[in-house]
């Protein structure tokens, strides 16, 4: 076990790597044991399938007004400081107001904070890569989502909760129990991080320049990512992936409690399956399978998410067992995609330019989500299984043009690891 690649390189970690690769478990482990209740909790508090699709689409807009300010947000405070900062403000404040919530106004509020989380993903992606060789990058992030899988094995702590003391009691405790954990991993954090090499070059740089006058130079970073085919084969990735998965996220609760039928604890136990499936994967697969490069598992995760969401809308109520083989299969696809569309972005990126092409691809990729969250509710109230049909067709779309692309090739992507070494 020792000798294996991903455990060589989790022991290999040193400096900020290793600071936010080993305090993950502190965010994940509570976002992993609320969020399977988010969109039930709501209903439960009478907020209608539309109401919480006008609430996915004003946290995409949010997030992405904060994503466009947090590359110069970042430039301006530093990589460390931001992080900081903006983690308190869109994990612990909405953590506080969700274990209060009443009505839909609450949650609308709450979703205002937690969509300043773009400005610490930029910042803190900028820790976790900038002093990072680039040869590590892929088994990097394949233990930020390791870590994160490994959280989801506490989540039926929140079914046993549930069942016992009932869904709105339980998820309000679970929302505290949030608030102290990912705060903790907040200030261990800052602890154990220092500014990064690029970090402090940027800070040095935008000293005595104003902040508006850092937001005007965002027109020739946008001229850069769409000059560059690298970079709009990574925007498209990451919009078709943000749109998906944002639409799972918000809606397949709803549809596992409504059109199939499953009773609302079995919600805690399905992301174990997810994980345990995701983990299987990455450890025994995925070595297997690295020297085929990113497109090859790339177009063979798309594949096995359309599967999986065919199965998903196909199946008859009540039938557990093809539930779970539909989350073994989108557990595989998301084993194949995530840590690659994470690679490709940090690949293909220019170092010194980090926080500014992030936070224009990141604000891009928001705007271009913001139109689903409504639109995935208004289906929703329709047909529960219709948010699943827009999905597989927006993978039929990310099949094609992954297919398509020539920046995802073996020998292009060689060249640009060779050249950020």
């Amino acid at each position: 076990m020792l000798n294996h690649s991903l455990v060589k390189t989790l022991l290999s970690l040193r400096g900020n790597p290793r600071a936010c690769v080993y305090t993950e478990p502190l965010w994940g482990i509570p976002f992993y044991l609320f969020m399977p209740f988010m969109s039930v909790y709501m209903a439960a508090l009478m907020v209608t399938d539309q109401q919480i699709g006008i609430i996915a689409s004003v946290l995409m807009l949010l997030s992405a007004v904060s994503s466009f300010l947090g590359g110069a947000i970042t430039d301006k405070l530093g990589r460390k400081k931001t992080t900081f900062i903006f983690d308190a403000a869109s994990w612990s404040i909405p953590c506080l107001i969700w274990a209060f919530s009443q009505n839909f106004w609450w949650f609308l509020i709450a979703a205002m904070f937690n969509g300043l989380r773009e400005v610490t993903a930029n910042s803190w992606n900028c820790l976790l890569v900038e002093d990072a060789p680039r040869n590590a990058l892929v088994d990097i992030y394949m233990w930020v989502h390791i870590s994160q899988l490994l959280a989801v094995f506490f989540a039926p702590l929140a079914g046993l909760l549930v069942g016992g003391v009932g869904l709105v009691p339980a998820v309000r405790i679970l929302f505290l129990l949030s608030f102290v954990s990912m705060t903790l991993k907040f200030l261990i954090l800052n602890k154990y991080c220092d500014e990064t090499e690029v970090g402090k070059q940027r800070l040095e740089e935008t000293q005595g320049v104003s902040f508006s006058a850092l937001i005007s130079g965002y027109g020739a970073v946008v001229r850069k990512l769409f000059s560059s085919p690298q970079m709009v084969i990574t925007l498209s990735i990451s919009a078709f992936v943000m749109i998906t998965g944002m639409v799972t996220q918000t809606f397949f609760g709803l549809y596992a409690t409504r059109e199939l039928l499953m009773p609302e604890h079995f919600l805690a136990y399905f992301p174990m399956i997810r994980a345990a499936t995701m983990l299987s994967f990455l450890f025994i697969i995925q070595p297997k399978i690295a020297r085929f490069g990113l497109k090859g598992p790339m177009i063979m995760g798309v594949c096995l998410y359309i599967a999986a969401y065919a199965l998903l809308i196909s199946m008859p109520a009540g039938n557990l067992w093809l539930l779970v083989i539909c989350l073994f299969l989108e557990s595989c696809a998301h084993g194949l995609v995530l840590p690659r569309r994470d690679s490709i972005q940090a690949l293909f990126i220019n170092p010194e330019e980090r926080a500014r092409l992030n936070s224009v691809l990141s604000t891009i990729v928001l705007l271009t989500t913001i139109p689903f969250g409504y639109l995935s509710g208004w289906l929703s109230g329709i047909d529960g299984r219709l948010p699943f049909v827009m999905i597989i067709v927006i993978f039929f779309v990310q099949l094609t043009v992954v297919l398509g692309s020539r920046s995802l090739s073996t020998k292009n992507v060689r060249a640009m690891e060779a050249a950020q070494v």
